[in-house]
């Protein structure tokens, strides 16, 4: 295994996290109207957990000899649209999904590190299929956004 490949993969995916820990924090400060009440508490819960995947994938790249990223591996996006939102969610969850299956295919040999890679795999593609969901329900009006009173 080449050590410094690995760590250099890892800390594109460790500097993604860093990205979406930002985009989603903005986005649940930022959804407005009744979709607050849907959405802010997925995307801070979101926006802990890719802090906690930079974190738990920081400490591998310490374990194998490298230093950690403080970069910002994606341009953080805002919205005020709950659709666009989930949308510019779903691009950066691809984009990391692409950097850990880059990093598994570097770790031929160490079992533990791709026995670690495939199980945020796994989550990784259950986070995009679950905004995947939300971002139909958003599209399809499956989730109304907002609450029409009239007086009769």
């Amino acid at each position: 295994m080449d050590t410094t490949r690995v760590i250099d993969a890892l800390n594109k995916a460790v500097a993604l996290e860093n990205a979406a820990m930002l985009q989603y924090k903005q986005h649940a400060l930022l959804v407005r109207g009744l979709w607050r009440r849907v959405f802010a508490d997925f995307f801070s819960s979101e926006s802990h957990g890719a802090l906690d995947h930079a974190r738990k994938f920081g400490r591998k790249i310490v374990a194998l000899g490298g230093v950690p990223t403080v970069e910002v591996g994606a341009t953080v996006r805002q919205s005020l649209d709950v659709g666009e939102m989930l949308q510019l969610d779903l691009d950066l969850e691809r984009q990391a999904m692409q950097a850990y299956l880059a990093a598994h295919a570097l770790a031929q040999d160490d079992v533990a590190l791709r026995n670690m890679l495939e199980d945020h795999i796994e989550q990784e593609q259950h986070d995009i299929e679950e905004l995947e969901l939300y971002l139909d329900m958003v599209k399809t009006g499956a989730v109304m956004p907002e609450v029409n009173l009239r007086v009769v």
